[in-house]
């Protein structure tokens, strides 16, 4: 475990950094320099990795730099830079990306206007009506059907919908975010969702002026760890950081 220097308002980098870091498929790719050596990004935390944060972290930000993520320059948002890195680095996109399908069906009864439009994703988002709610009740909120009185058929000219969010498949590392930040979710160590079973891996939080990272390596039992930059806090085996400041959750898919 090793801490990363804030430069200049850098925490958002940091936390996302050590989020991804925690996957075990990362851990391996980089401690064996499998890393894409034609691909910028994926050199540069290849470099960090292997460093332990001595290097590369100069190289990475200039991959990130633009006027929307200033990395090296200003405070960021660890969600948006998750995305970027899906975006550059395939290793990363396959383990995250999982397929969704977007179902309407005309509510008139005597239509049979029904469509699906696939997609995917690199990340579940939630954000419960509930304080407290469960992450698998937001799940269950999320694709329960709704009704749009206003949508109009393209068959029948009648106006009423059913609408679905469906999932397709289930990817290695399942990330939840948390977009609203006015309520608040719980959320297990061990999330089984489908029959599958996932383990947590990493909570990026965000305090208001503040990225961190709470993160642990597998299997499950092993001690977490708080990453604050460059301080890393470690705490006992019973500990689990359980915090209404969370913003991204990442679990890992067991194998059993």
């Amino acid at each position: 475990m090793f801490g990363l220097r804030n430069t200049r308002g850098s925490c958002w980098v940091n936390a996302a950094l050590q989020g991804v870091f925690r996957i075990p498929d990362l851990q391996s790719r980089y401690s064996n320099d499998d890393a894409d050596d034609k691909n910028p990004v994926e050199t540069a935390l290849q470099e960090i990795w292997s460093s332990k944060g001595d290097e590369g972290l100069t190289d990475f930000y200039e991959c990130v730099k633009t006027k929307t993520m200033p990395a090296g320059e200003n405070i960021g948002d660890s969600h948006e830079l998750l995305e970027f890195l899906c975006d550059k680095v395939p290793f990363l996109d396959k383990l995250m990306r999982f397929k969704v399908g977007n179902s309407v069906r005309c509510n008139n009864p005597e239509c049979s206007y029904k469509d699906t439009v696939s997609d995917t994703m690199t990340e579940f988002s939630i954000a419960p009506t509930k304080p407290g709610m469960s992450v698998s009740a937001a799940i269950v909120e999320t694709v329960t059907p709704f009704v749009i009185d206003d949508w109009k058929c393209e068959k029948c000219s009648q106006k009423g919908c059913t609408k679905q969010l469906l999932l397709n498949t289930f990817p290695q590392v399942l990330t939840f975010h948390m977009t609203s930040l006015n309520t608040t979710v719980s959320y297990p160590a061990i999330l089984v969702i489908n029959k599958i079973k996932y383990a947590l891996v990493s909570v990026v939080c965000f305090s208001g002026n503040h990225w961190f990272t709470y993160g642990r390596d597998l299997p499950p039992g092993k001690p977490w760890h708080k990453f604050d930059d460059a301080r890393v806090q470690s705490f006992d085996g019973t500990s689990f950081p359980l915090l209404d400041t969370m913003r991204l959750l990442m679990y890992y898919r067991l194998n059993e």
